[in-house]
């Protein structure tokens, strides 16, 4: 029998208007982690970032002329844009919900245990914290969910009830994207 009892809500990534907010639990809370967090961790991009991205997208642009290759040239012109856009957007708020079921990432989907394999609980130094649970499926098998660090314990507990813990070593894909600020 589970005997955690956790009710709070808070705020991993604030923005600048935003601050952590604990909310109360209701009997309907019980066994349960519920939290809010940023979809994914922003990190506000230099001047310089902005500029290396023009001049690598500009240079990768030449080169396909170059080559007279014009379809690969309006490839890496839109995609240098869309990587200036995303990479300024800001990140949405999201409800995450742990309980007997699974897993609950805001209104857009559910997991439930029977679909996960196992987790994994990543410190990152100056970096919040990840969850991350890996799930039966051949293809995106990996879900990163930022958390704080006060709820690594609490997370460990309750998840090694229902599933293995595994260690993840980041991919390179994910190294790159660390290097890259995404």
């Amino acid at each position: 029998m589970l005997t955690l009892v956790v009710g709070i809500s808070i705020s991993i990534f604030p923005l600048k208007s935003q601050r952590c907010t604990i909310k109360p639990m209701t009997q309907e809370q019980k066994n349960e982690i519920r939290w809010e967090a940023a979809e994914y961790e922003f990190v506000p991009k230099s001047t310089k970032w902005h500029t290396e991205i023009g001049v690598a997208t500009l240079v990768l642009v030449g080169i396909a002329l170059w080559q007279q290759n014009f379809f690969f040239a309006i490839f890496i012109l839109i995609a240098g844009i869309m990587v200036v856009i995303l990479g300024n957007r800001h990140p949405e708020i999201i409800e995450f919900v742990l309980n007997e079921d699974g897993i609950h990432i805001g209104e857009a989907a559910s997991y439930p245990f029977e679909k996960l394999e196992s987790f994994s609980l990543r410190e990152r130094p100056h970096r919040s914290d990840e969850l991350i649970l890996k799930r039966k499926t051949a293809m995106n098998q990996l879900i990163h969910i930022p958390i704080e660090p006060e709820m690594v314990g609490k997370m460990r507990s309750f998840l090694e009830e229902h599933l293995p813990q595994e260690e993840h070593e980041p991919s390179v894909l994910e190294s790159i994207t660390d290097l890259l600020g995404f």
